[in-house]
């Protein structure tokens, strides 16, 4: 398991445990995760929810 795969599984945890909202887990794309992680962890597209942040 590498580094990234890590950090998709704890951010599954804290999103479905409810700490982290989508804004949050939006924040480490680029970062820590990728837009397909993004994916795995909301089910919604990142290209999407990136949109409506900057616009709301």
């Amino acid at each position: 398991m590498n580094k990234a795969e890590l950090f998709k599984n704890a951010y599954i945890y804290l999103y479905t445990k409810g700490v982290y909202d989508k804004k949050k887990v939006a924040s480490f794309v680029g970062k820590t995760i990728d837009a397909v992680a993004y994916k795995e962890i909301t089910g919604d597209d990142y290209e999407t929810t990136e949109k409506s942040v900057k616009a709301g």
